[in-house]
Order: C-alpha cells, then sequence, then structure tokens
C-alpha cells in the first residue's frame, strides 16, 4: 500500500518552485536592467563630452556586436566603423540598400528584410524641427539578442540630440557660408588676403590652376521663393546631393548661384571651352536628377582665372539670363560667351535710333500684318530660320509654297529691299532680333 503525502506538501512545493522562477526572474531582469542602464550612462557620458556622432555609433557597435547606421531623407548615411573601415566594393549591395526610403518602406520600427537577405532593426530617431531618420542595427556577426534590441529602442533619443547637435552646427556653417558666397560674388571682398582667410574658415580651398565659374541656377519660376532655395542649397550640399567636386551653392537675393571649378592645368588653350560647356552640361543633369526639377536651366559667366574675377562672372551669368529669357534663346545651358549677337543687341538702349532702325524695317511688316497682310513678320523669321530655303520655310509653316513666295514677295515691295543682297538681308535680321527686346527690357 502506497502512501500519499498529504495535500498541503504539493502546494508548499509548487509554491517554492514558482518562488525560485520567479526570484531568477527579477535577477534576470535586474542584470538586463543594470547593464542596459550602463550603456545609456556611456553614451550619455559621449554626449556631454562633445565626441561626436561617429564617436557614439562606434560604440554603440562595439556593444550590440553589430554595425549601426543613422538614415536620414536626402542625406548621407552615418556608419559606425565597422562598416566605415571595410572597402566599400565588399559592402556595396549593402551600402545601396541601407536607404531612407529602403528602411521608409517598412513598418517604420523593428526588423526590415533588405534585398541582400540582411536583416536590420530599425528605430525611429524622435526630432523636432528636422526630417524624419533611422537608427539601424545591421545583423552582420550576430542576431540581437531581447537586450540589444531594448538598448536601440532607449538609445535613439540620445541620437537624435546629437543629431540636433549637428544640424545646429550645419545651420551656423551655411549661414556663414552663404554670407562668404554672397560678398565674394557681389564683389564685397575687397582683399586677397580676406578672400583667403574666409574662405579657409568655410573649407572653400581652391587650388591653384583652377579656374572659377559663376552660374546661376534657373529653377522655374513658381520655385523661387526664399524657404526653396535654402532647400535647394542644403540638399546640393549634403553628402549624397554633391553632383560636382569643389561645387558652392548659395542664395543670392532672388537667385540660386552655384560656383564651379575647373581643372585648366592639364588643358591646351583651345580645349577649355569645350571642357567648360561639358562640365556645365554635366552639372545641369545631376542637378536635375538631385533637385527633381527637369525644366531646370544653367546660365554661366566666363571663367575666371583669379578670385577677384568671379564677380564679373557672376554679372555675366545674370545677363546671359536676362538675355535668354527676353530673347527666347533655345537650349539648357546658355553661356555668356554663346550669346553672340544677342548680346549687342540687348546692350542697346531705348532711344531715337533704335526707333527709327525699327520703324524703317519692323513696323510697316507689322502694319501689314494687323490689315491682313498675310503673317509676313512670321513668314520672313521663318525664312531666316531655314536659312534661306523656301521649301522648307513652307513646310514649317504648313503653307504652300507659292504662299511663301507671294508673300517675301511683299515683304520686299513693302520695305522696297531685296532679299538677295546680303546687305538688305543682314538689316532684316537684326530688325527682326532687336523687334523681339521691348524697349522697357534694354538697359538704359
Amino acid at each position: 500500500m502506497t502512501i500519499m503525502p498529504r495535500k498541503e506538501t504539493y502546494i508548499d512545493h509548487r509554491e517554492d518552485l514558482s518562488s525560485g522562477v520567479m526570484e531568477r526572474t527579477v535577477l534576470q531582469g535586474n542584470a538586463m536592467l543594470t547593464e542596459l542602464n550602463g550603456r545609456l550612462r556611456k553614451l550619455t557620458a559621449l554626449l556631454l563630452e562633445g565626441r561626436g556622432l561617429y564617436a557614439i555609433l562606434d560604440e554603440m557597435e562595439a556593444m550590440l556586436d553589430n554595425p549601426v547606421v543613422v538614415v536620414r531623407e536626402h542625406d548621407k548615411a552615418w556608419l559606425s566603423r565597422g562598416l566605415r573601415d571595410t572597402e566599400p566594393t565588399e559592402i556595396w549591395p549593402l551600402l545601396q540598400s541601407l536607404t531612407y526610403r529602403q528602411l521608409d518602406r517598412g513598418a517604420g520600427e523593428g526588423y526590415v528584410p533588405l534585398t541582400n537577405s540582411v536583416r536590420v532593426y530599425v528605430k525611429p530617431i524622435p526630432e523636432q524641427k528636422t526630417k524624419q531618420s533611422y537608427l539601424a542595427a545591421v545583423e552582420h556577426k550576430r542576431e540581437l539578442r531581447p537586450l540589444d534590441k531594448l538598448s536601440i529602442d532607449r538609445l535613439a533619443s540620445l541620437v537624435g540630440m546629437e543629431l540636433a547637435n549637428v544640424e545646429a552646427v550645419r545651420e551656423v556653417e551655411d549661414k556663414y557660408l552663404d554670407q562668404f558666397l554672397h560678398d565674394w560674388l557681389t564683389g564685397k571682398i575687397v582683399s586677397e588676403a580676406d578672400w583667403k582667410l574666409r574662405a579657409e574658415v568655410c573649407g572653400c580651398l581652391i587650388p591653384d590652376g583652377t579656374a572659377l565659374v559663376a552660374a546661376l541656377i534657373g529653377l522655374p519660376e513658381a520655385d523661387g521663393s526664399a524657404d526653396r532655395l535654402r532647400e535647394a542649397c542644403r540638399l546640393l550640399r549634403s553628402e549624397r546631393g554633391r553632383t560636382a567636386e569643389g561645387l558652392l551653392v548659395a542664395p543670392v537675393g532672388e537667385d540660386l548661384a552655384a560656383v564651379l571649378s575647373i581643372p585648366q592645368e592639364k588643358l591646351a588653350e583651345g580645349e577649355r571651352e569645350s571642357a567648360l560647356f561639358a562640365a556645365l552640361t554635366e552639372l545641369l543633369d545631376s542637378l536635375k536628377e538631385h533637385l527633381g526639377e527637369p525644366e531646370l536651366k544653367l546660365y554661366a559667366g566666363r571663367a575666371a582665372h583669379r578670385p577677384d574675377g568671379l564677380q564679373g562672372s557672376w554679372t555675366q551669368a545674370k545677363h546671359a539670363r536676362q538675355v535668354a529669357e527676353v530673347c527666347a534663346l533655345p537650349g539648357e545651358v546658355i553661356a555668356y560667351d554663346k550669346l553672340g549677337v544677342y548680346s549687342l543687341l540687348y546692350l542697346i538702349p531705348s532711344g531715337e535710333e533704335r526707333e527709327q532702325f525699327l520703324n524703317r524695317y519692323s513696323l510697316p511688316l507689322q502694319l501689314a500684318d494687323r490689315k491682313g497682310g498675310g503673317r509676313l513678320m512670321e513668314t520672313l523669321e521663318m525664312f531666316f530660320r531655314c536659312n534661306g530655303n523656301i521649301k522648307l520655310t513652307s513646310e514649317r509653316l504648313f503653307a504652300h509654297y507659292n504662299t511663301i513666295v507671294y508673300r517675301l514677295e511683299k515683304v520686299q515691295a513693302i520695305l522696297g529691299v531685296s532679299l538677295d543682297d546680303p546687305e538688305d538681308r543682314l538689316q532684316l535680321h537684326l530688325a527682326l532680333k532687336l523687334g523681339q527686346i521691348t524697349p522697357s527690357s534694354a538697359p538704359n
């Protein structure tokens, strides 16, 4: 016969077992909390010492035994030492997938799978007055433990504080750079010693043998607000938005200015102009991509070979924009040296001589058109565009060949000129171009 223990014995044993489990759980929780507090103290000390964001990320990598990344929209990614010290070719697929768009595509928090089968644990960084950022730990060496994920959740706030410091420092640096470029382009820096000192403080070191070109970035008219200019500058100055080596951008009044450095030492005299145009075209393509503005245009002055010549290049860039807009010049890159006769015509002020010239060669055709004379001005302009080819002119205007012949004969009869005479053709061509520039547009 088996003697069963009393019921109280089972209850006592179960209570002892539960008590033991609870004690071990409490001890484990206390140990985790102690380690978490230690991690927070280390990171807080780095923050108070002003060691910078990279020092904080490096310490987090040592804690988690995995690389750590901070990703922001339209900005470079901050990498901890494990990724910074690795050859880019070895981790290029990982770097390509560690983008704001890729991390934001997920739930925004927790694990996010990347395209290369690597998991990252993501935590949004709480920030004020700045764009959304993410703190991400890459499971590169081992899986993250619960303590590691809890640490990321808690340390994201500290990283946010350091990002706020970075943003504040960047804002001060940007304001100083804006003022320096504004003064440089507008000729307010009078001595070379002052220019060198301010350039060094701003980090704008221009090597010898480099030509400087001032360009005006032609944003669409609706996008020319002060906020839009500042946002464009911030984007182009960011690591991810840098489109050319040595490119400087700043708002100057209501315009967005760019200063481009063009190496000249290894170029022959005849190659410099083509190299400049190629650099401007490449810059424009990059600006369109990074600013998301497919209708951008670029207006450039001549290359300056001394810092004090940049003011003249900026004035020429603005002049190129004015002439291109008034005369409706084609093309996306308008260089001052390519304006040709338009630059001279634009400089002709309003006056009696100008009016007499237009009255002689342009006004009679305009009056005839108003009376139903048969689109004479349009026909003559297309005739010159087609290099005097009547057949091509008729095709471009969707008119019969004989109709074009009749209109051109009427032009000659009204003006008393001959389109076969080179001198008369020159006078008519100049009158058409000058007529595109209204008297109020020409400088006095």
